[in-house]
């Protein structure tokens, strides 16, 4: 009896021993499991049903662990038929252990992400699991799509710049032979006018006679028009030549300065504007405030909003044409973002990384040589920006351009009130070439206030006498309003001794020209005052 209780006690320690092991194992692994970084979820290969799940599936899917556990898995997938026929190929092995199962997942606020479930399957209790470890890859998705877009920035840039030296070539070898026609076709044509008449005597004496197969009865009847069409064709060739050196040229480009987006949109507009007439084409005008200077060659920029401008009025076959140009500043990306969009024809979205290669036009009919937008692209790129097209055929296009700013110099903005015209444009053209200062112009006192208002600048360069209110009267506007306190003001004026300058200086205004001034030293001046 008592080796029986011996033998008894022994196997109720050695399974007090066993269960002990079994609590830590299931101790550590309930550690592994809920310290598991990837989302685990376990659930019936039948019901699919969810039986388990570990912090980070909660945290991921945002579900608690009693919504989840009164849950169908198939509630978390977004393509139910597809993974029940995975699962069902991971239960009957027709899958290996761990197979990896691409698709969405859908959270419990009904957003979708991208992710890869690591499946297997087990059997507990008689019944398979499906144990899957869910991971979103939304991160790698967009790094992926970050580097197939420089991939193909790199390509298009590759290719431009073997295409630029092949342009130079082209364009050289051409060069000479169309400026040899267009010098001699004038040449021709006087020749033709000079010897007509003694070709009508010949012809009264013998009308059959040819010349050059042709009779002269044709030859005075067309040759003119033959001649012209000749220079015409010379003229066409000279221009595609103009446009392929603009492309494979870039020392104009990289010739770079400090430049403001506002000058290049404002001098394209300008350059645009009998074209916008004819077309009867709206422009909607939308530039924000303080955008900063970048550093680029004017011409250059204003020629690619002039291009995006013209082939904008070119894609509207309608008669209430708009187009809206806009430029912001994004101050944490450091860029400048420019958009062009019209409500055209639109283009088709297959095409629309090949509308920036050379000579790829939709216009060859209209004669159309498929130069622009490829210069365009190679400009921007030169300026270290990008350019890109969002369309849909028959609903317009929009032309993105983002370009890094400048760091240094702040972009100043100047409003001149003065009523003299001449000394006004005098101060304005120096202060453009400046590049760092944004213009603007009033020309009496009251303009002076509304513009105060609205443009809210850096600098005010003020007359003291000016129709309707004078510089005094402005001064003592603008300290009543706080949000011009921080505004310099600089009072010109040719009457140093009147009783109105002296008001102004007592309220505070020391600043003070007299006219004539010597303008460099001027400029100067302004640098110093509001730097």
């Amino acid at each position: 009896m008592k080796k029986k209780i011996k033998a008894l006690e022994v196997e109720i320690s050695s399974l007090n021993e066993l269960l002990n092991a079994y609590k830590e194992n299931d101790e550590k692994y309930r550690q592994l499991f809920e310290k598991e970084s990837d989302s685990v979820v376990v659930f019936d290969a039948e019901t699919y049903l969810i039986e388990e799940v570990n912090a980070a599936a909660k945290t991921l899917f945002g579900f608690s662990e009693k919504e989840f556990l009164n849950l169908s898995a198939l509630r978390i997938f977004s393509k139910n038929e597809e993974t029940i026929q995975k699962i069902h190929e991971v239960t009957q092995g027709c899958l290996t252990q761990n197979h990896v199962i691409f698709q969405h997942f859908v959270k419990k606020d009904e957003s979708v992400f991208p992710g890869a479930m690591y499946a297997g399957s087990f059997v507990l209790k008689g019944r398979e699991k499906i144990f899957g470890a869910i991971r979103d890859t939304t991160d790698k998705q967009q790094m992926a799509e970050k580097l197939r877009e420089s991939q193909e920035q790199l390509f298009q840039a590759q290719k431009m710049e073997a295409l630029g030296t092949l342009v130079a070539g082209v364009a050289h070898e051409i060069n000479n032979p169309i400026n040899l026609i267009m010098y001699n076709t004038p040449l021709v044509r006087r020749i033709w006018q000079d010897f007509k008449p003694v070709l009508k005597d010949a012809a009264r004496k013998n009308p059959r006679k040819k010349y050059g197969g042709l009779t002269y009865a044709f030859l005075d009847q067309h040759l003119d028009q033959m001649i012209s069409d000749m220079d015409l064709a010379a003229k066409r060739v000279e221009t595609i030549v103009g446009r392929l050196k603009d492309f494979a040229r870039k020392s104009s480009v990289f010739d770079k300065a400090d430049m403001s987006i506002y000058d290049a949109v404002h001098n394209s507009l300008r350059l645009a504007q009998s074209t916008l007439k004819k077309s009867n084409v709206e422009v909607r005008l939308r530039l924000a405030e303080n955008i900063p200077l970048i550093k680029g060659h004017l011409q250059s920029i204003e020629q690619v909003i002039l291009n995006l401008i013209i082939n904008a009025i070119e894609a509207i076959d309608h008669d209430h044409g708009i187009i809206s140009i806009n430029a912001d500043y994004d101050q944490q990306s450091q860029n400048i973002y420019l958009s062009l969009d019209d409500n055209g024809k639109g283009v088709e979205p297959s095409i629309h990384e090949k509308i920036f290669d050379p000579f790829y036009t939709e216009k060859q009919a209209q004669g159309g040589t498929g130069l622009g937008l490829s210069v365009s692209y190679s400009i921007v790129k030169a300026h270290d920006g990008k350019i890109a097209c969002v369309s849909q055929k028959g609903k317009g296009a929009i032309f993105n351009i983002s370009l890094p700013v400048q760091p240094g110099k702040k972009l100043i903005k100047v409003l001149i009130a003065d009523d003299d015209h001449a000394l006004q444009k005098l101060m304005y053209k120096v202060l453009l070439k400046e590049g760092h200062y944004h213009i603007e112009k009033a020309f009496n006192g009251t303009e002076a206030l509304i513009k105060l208002g609205t443009y809210l600048p850096d600098l005010l360069i003020l007359d003291l006498f000016m129709p309707q209110m004078n510089g005094l009267e402005v001064c003592k506007t603008i300290v009543k309003e706080e949000k011009l306190s921080k505004m310099e003001v600089i009072i010109i004026t040719g009457s140093p001794q009147s009783n109105e300058l002296q008001m102004i200086k007592d309220i505070g205004f020391k600043h003070i020209f007299t006219k004539p001034f010597d303008i460099k030293k001027f400029v100067k001046d302004i640098e110093r005052i509001v730097t």
